[in-house]
């Protein structure tokens, strides 16, 4: 997957968030990026694009010259954009702790409606994660009526480190286990979401509600813990 790594050249603007991130810097952004297929953006100084993946710039039907180092609300709809920024701003200053909106017609090519997640993100530096879910992804998870899914602590640990970008091997390596054995709960964590690899895994476990988007490292929420 293509990431906009850095974009050099930027003209300076006084920060509406606590700074921008380090240019050239891949890091746990380009490893949760390189394993999720939703749309994902770092927000810098001025609320500009500094790093994104290829599904955030395919999600706003631009060309990947045309993001680079703009503002985000500069790249919605005019009438949403306003809203945005001021709800933007509230989380880069630490007025809130993060900011979730759906929104319909946010982008001007498309009037699906999507969830906006946004938060204060501390790798490598102070910054603005953004996470595009889409309202009208695939129903994730068990058959209706089943109930919410619950993780065992080992499913949920793996599911992070799955986030987080680790291959079995280093999960093995984390967790004291045989690679066969991850490659069989990553297995059985798809089956559970009714995802076809690890990308739809971390892709469906955020639209499931399994994993926080507003935590990082990716972090399984605590409700999702089985007892």
């Amino acid at each position: 997957m293509a990431i906009i790594r850095s974009f050099p050249g930027a003209a300076p603007e006084p920060a509406a968030c606590p700074g921008p991130v380090a240019p050239g810097h891949g890091g746990p952004f380009a490893d949760l990026a390189e394993s999720a297929d939703m749309p994902l953006a770092v927000l810098g100084s001025g609320l500009r694009v500094a790093q994104a993946n290829s599904a955030f710039v395919g999600w706003l039907a631009r060309d990947p010259a045309q993001v680079r180092h703009r503002p985000f609300p500069e790249l919605v709809d005019p009438r949403l954009a306003e809203v945005l920024r001021a709800r933007l701003i509230r989380v880069a200053q630490g007025r809130e702790r993060r900011f979730r909106g759906t929104f319909t017609g946010l982008v001007p090519a498309s009037g699906n409606a999507v969830t906006l997640v946004a938060s204060i993100w501390r790798a490598p530096a102070p910054a603005i994660l953004l996470i595009v879910l889409p309202e009208g992804a695939p129903a994730a998870g068990p058959a209706p009526g089943a109930g919410p899914i619950s993780l065992t602590d080992l499913e949920a640990r793996i599911l992070q480190g799955v986030a987080r970008g680790l291959s079995s091997a280093d999960l093995a390596s984390e967790l004291y286990l045989s690679r066969q054995g991850i490659d069989y709960h990553v297995v059985r964590l798809q089956r559970r979401v009714k995802a076809k690899n690890r990308a739809e895994l971390v892709s469906r476990a955020y639209t499931a509600g399994l994993l926080d988007p507003g935590n990082w490292p990716p972090r399984v929420l605590a409700a999702r813990h089985a007892s």
